[in-house]
């Protein structure tokens, strides 16, 4: 099911028609498509993205304690960007298993958005310039974020973005298409 979800989804998003061209359905802004459907279709997509959320922060959870390993893509050992894509890979995202490619697989969302499910990245870890660590939003708090990631010290566990490691580091808040559903979808007008 979900599966055939993210392909109605990603065939939706990958619609093109030209820049400020209104259809019936759809209108387009440069890149960003924004299609109009029905309010019962919206609550619809509404839910099986937050199934799928619940889903993927589920299997994200059975790992917790599993040790950081470089490169690594498995309970015997994970690092940050195989974590996340492993994760996302059990409901059907693929992305890509370095966190300097993964950077992009979304749209970029302000800190007052962010929502379970987003991917955080960070900049400057152990002593490299770039994208260097990745992990995904586990709970949002009225003034907290909870991540939960492969730490190098640590392994898979839970850490919050108002810790001085973690928010000195901070880059920014992306999320993927699949789980963008607010933006791109709009209760057509009557």
């Amino acid at each position: 099911m979900h599966h055939s979800f993210l392909f109605v989804v990603l065939l939706l998003l990958s619609t093109s028609r030209g820049f400020g061209q209104q259809t019936q359905d759809s209108i387009v802004f440069g890149s960003c498509t924004v299609i109009f459907i029905s309010q019962d279709s919206l609550d619809a997509l509404i839910k099986e993205r937050d199934s799928l959320v619940e889903e993927l922060l589920l299997y994200a959870d059975s790992f917790l304690g599993v040790p950081y390993r470089y490169a690594g893509r498995s309970r015997s050992g994970f690092d940050c960007s195989g974590f996340v894509s492993t994760m996302f890979a059990h409901i059907g995202i693929s992305l890509s298993p370095s966190s300097r490619h993964m950077e992009n697989s979304g749209r970029t969302i302000a800190d007052s958005i962010i929502q379970v499910g987003d991917i955080v990245y960070f900049t400057g870890t152990q002593s490299r310039s770039g994208i260097t660590h990745v992990g995904i939003v586990y709970e949002v708090l009225e003034d907290d974020i909870i991540i939960i990631h492969a730490a190098l010290n640590g392994g898979i566990r839970y850490d919050s973005l108002k810790s001085t490691y973690y928010k000195k580091h901070y880059f920014k808040t992306e999320r993927i298409a699949a789980f963008d559903i607010e933006h791109r979808y709009k209760v057509k007008p009557e």
